[in-house]
């Protein structure tokens, strides 16, 4: 079986989807960025971030992408 990439999908500093799998994230991430921009929320396109772990990762957060702040996931409660 192959490894795949796991990603978690923020708004703000909120976990709204975590552990998805390629597909499954690319669906959501759409979805979520229409919802956005067509419903009033207190959320803009620009809130969402998503952290990439890769495959064989261990789950640390470490090479993740879409997250201004840096490669560490916004505070809170660990979203694994």
């Amino acid at each position: 079986m192959t490894e795949e990439n796991l990603y978690h999908i923020y708004a703000k500093d909120q976990c709204l989807y975590n552990c998805l799998r390629e597909k499954e994230f690319k669906e959501k991430w759409e979805e979520i960025k229409m919802i956005v921009g067509l419903m009033k929320t207190d959320y803009t396109e620009e809130d969402l971030t998503y952290i990439k772990l890769p495959a064989n990762s261990g789950g640390n957060g470490r090479g993740s992408v879409g997250v201004p702040s840096g490669d560490t996931e916004p505070p809170g409660e660990p979203s694994y």
